[in-house]
């Protein structure tokens, strides 16, 4: 919804666009690294259910807020921020493990899934939230971003607040047939395969793949929290601009699975360089595309595709690349980097419009860093062998007899 209630606000209240994107998408996403891990070790600590319900009480209560505090700009920041931490926690820091811990074998096909079912949702909430807050031509006027707003709060309290409730829960055993026949606490860190954090961070391959995947992402996200505006310059009406939003998210799904597919088949790093050239080719579909409703739903169908495709990238080349060492750090580390870009990128775009009064130089500048991602993926190196674990090569070599090799 953030695309049309930024515009909604900016209305309302004689704001800049650049500002409204600050306080609605910049400062949320650029705090999100720094809660979730909080979030995490909550979570690990005391559970899933006891941080999920007081989060999700909490994050209804504060998006009510956000409104009633528009007046007071240092308590309206506030509560913004507060908002966005309390939903990170009942979401994000809470799903992950609870799939973790049910689906051990399948975290994979968890995970996919959630991405999934948060894209299509978002394909159709993209049109049903343009009309909830601009109205349509005929006798509904629109709740505007406020009413917004307090519509999403009472769907929180009476969606997210029982399903954390009733529906939420941890197994209550513990695994007893690991991957490997030790416990993960019983394995020997040294005995994991991988390269060493401080190795990894120094070699050129993390140093392309962090730089080409923050770099890439930047230009779906700018796109999609600008639409209305840069989209309105070319001739398309809001409700349009939402279902090209809804194209896009919907192309994310495709881009999830057959990216995904396409990396475990591949065996050379050049596809990835393929999959990421798709952004520019958006880019410049959407910048030169003046009414044509077909050429901006392929537009936008290249920007989510991408979307799609670099959620399995980060994962995929770190494990492929460095191993299981300290996968978790290095993963960290590139999504932090990401999730600065997401934050920045629709800001600085919007920022640049208002300076220039035109999108020539802030598109510019994306589709030249877009296409800088696509040629440093093309220069990383091939993949070194497959990382296996002692015990599991011990495991593949044994004879079919259950004799030592």
């Amino acid at each position: 919804m953030m695309p049309f209630i930024t515009v909604s606000f900016a209305a309302q209240t004689g704001k800049s666009m650049p500002e409204a994107l600050l306080l609605f998408v910049a400062i949320p996403l650029l705090i999100a690294p720094f809660i979730l891990p909080i979030a995490g070790a909550w979570v690990d600590r005391w559970g899933a259910k006891r941080v999920a319900i007081p989060a999700a009480i909490l994050y209804a209560a504060t998006t009510a807020l956000i409104p009633l505090s528009s007046m007071l700009p240092w308590l309206f920041g506030l509560v913004i921020v507060l908002a966005s931490v309390f939903g990170f926690m009942a979401s994000l820091a809470v799903v992950f493990k609870v799939v973790t811990g049910w689906f051990p074998r399948h975290r994979g096909i968890g995970f996919a899934l959630i991405g999934m079912v948060s894209s299509l949702a978002s394909a159709v909430l993209s049109p049903v939230f343009q009309w909830a807050i601009d109205g349509d031509k005929s006798e509904f006027a629109g709740l505007g971003w406020t009413g917004t707003y307090y519509a999403v709060a009472v769907s929180i309290a009476i969606l997210a607040i029982p399903a954390a409730l009733f529906l939420l829960s941890e197994p209550p055993y513990a695994i007893t047939e690991p991957a490997f026949p030790k416990t993960p606490a019983e394995t020997r860190r040294a005995d994991t395969p991988g390269v060493p954090l401080r190795k990894a961070l120094r070699t050129p391959t993390w140093i392309f793949i962090a730089v080409s995947l923050a770099l890439a992402a930047a230009g779906p996200m700018a796109v999609r929290q600008n639409a209305v505006s840069f989209f309105a310059e070319r001739g398309f009406d809001a409700s349009t601009v939402a279902v090209s939003q809804s194209v896009l998210f919907i192309a994310s799904i495709i881009g999830l699975l057959a990216g995904g597919m396409t990396l475990d088949r591949a065996r050379r790093p050049w596809i990835v360089g393929a999959l990421l050239a798709v952004v520019p080719i958006g880019l410049v579909l959407s910048y030169f595309n003046h009414g044509n409703v077909p050429v901006l739903f392929v537009a936008t169908a290249c920007l989510g595709f991408a979307t799609g495709a670099e959620s399995a990238l980060g994962p995929f080349l770190i494990a492929r690349y460095f191993g299981l060492k300290c996968f978790a750090q290095l993963q960290g580390l590139t999504l932090a980097i990401s999730t600065l870009s997401l934050g920045l990128s629709p800001f600085l775009v919007s920022a640049m419009q208002t300076a220039t009064g035109s999108y020539a130089v802030p598109f510019t500048a994306l589709t030249a860093l877009t296409g800088l991602a696509t040629l440093l993926a093309f220069f990383l190196p091939d993949y070194p062998a497959e990382w296996i674990h002692p015990v599991e090569l011990e495991r593949l070599t044994r004879p079919a007899t259950g004799e030592k090799p």
